[in-house]
Parts: structure tokens; sequence; C-alpha cells
């Protein structure tokens, strides 16, 4: 996808997202940096913050994904899998809100990851909302799926809001 495409797209998901009524009711929001496969979270994460939110991000430690609190500003250094991560003390706060990564989806909401299993421990753990975002055209006709593997609450797309 050329830079101007996913910019204008990263645009049409943040202004879904931020009108939620997920992002709404949420104090505290678990969020991840994006990578240049992912839907970009980056007009998500400053708006959050602006917004008075409480954000947390991840750190992968091992087998475990770790939420460390982020204000703006703070630093970050590149982790395990060449992805951005806070250096700050992890946090045993629940969010209220999750959102989560996926590099494709079906309408079962059925999301494949990057494979190594650290959203599904997560969400299978997790008692708050979460939320997949998403290219539209990250959509599949059917994602395998595994036991162990946690759908979202909700996808939401340049095009559409799936529950």
């Amino acid at each position: 996808m050329r830079a101007e495409d996913a910019a204008r797209k990263d645009k049409l998901i943040a202004e879904r997202f931020l009108s939620s009524t997920e992002y709404a009711s949420a104090r505290t929001i678990f969020l991840y940096l994006s990578t240049p496969r992912e839907a970009g979270t980056r007009l998500i994460l400053e708006r959050a913050l602006s917004d008075g939110k409480q954000v947390f991000l991840p750190r992968v430690h091992g087998e475990e994904m770790l939420l460390v609190p982020y204000a703006a500003g703070d630093p970050l250094t590149v982790g395990a899998f060449g992805i951005s991560e806070p250096t700050g003390e992890p946090s045993r706060e629940v969010p209220d809100l999750a959102v989560i990564p996926l590099l494709a989806f079906d309408r079962t909401r059925a999301r494949l990851g990057k494979g190594k299993g650290y959203y599904d421990r997560f969400l299978a753990l997790y008692t708050g909302r979460s939320v997949a975002i998403a290219y539209a055209e990250q959509e599949t006709e059917c994602v395998p799926t595994d036991p162990f593997d946690r759908r979202p609450d909700v996808i939401l797309t340049d095009r559409e809001r799936i529950v």
C-alpha cells in the first residue's frame, strides 16, 4: 500500500475509533505501536494523550507482554521483534480498553496476528473491552483458528465496524 493511501486510511480508522462508545467510556487504554504492516496507531495515541486518557504500551519480556504506562515524550527503545517499546516500569492495572493489532481478519472477528500468541494470552485473561483496528483489505474469507485464539469484541476498519 502506498504511504498516501495508508495515511488516508489511518485517519479514517482513527476517526471511527475516536468516535466509538468504547473510546468515549474508557479512562485507560492499552495501545500498540504500529508497524508498517498494521493499521497505524499514531493519531489514536496522540489524541488519547491529549484527551487525558492513561495510555499503556506493550513491552515483551520472554513469553510475557507487559503493560507499561506511557506519556508523551517518554523514551522508547527497540524491542525483541524490532518494535518500539516503552522503557518505564510495568503496571498491573487492567485498562478499560485494549486496542489489538492484526494482519488479517474475517467476519467472525477471528484475527491473524504475528503468530507468537502474546495478544491471545493477554485477551484470555483480560476483562475489559477489546477493539482491533485494520485496513478493510486485510479482511479474508476465513482465518484458521486454534482453541487458544481469542477474538476482539469489535473490529474497526477504514470502512466499517464489525461486531
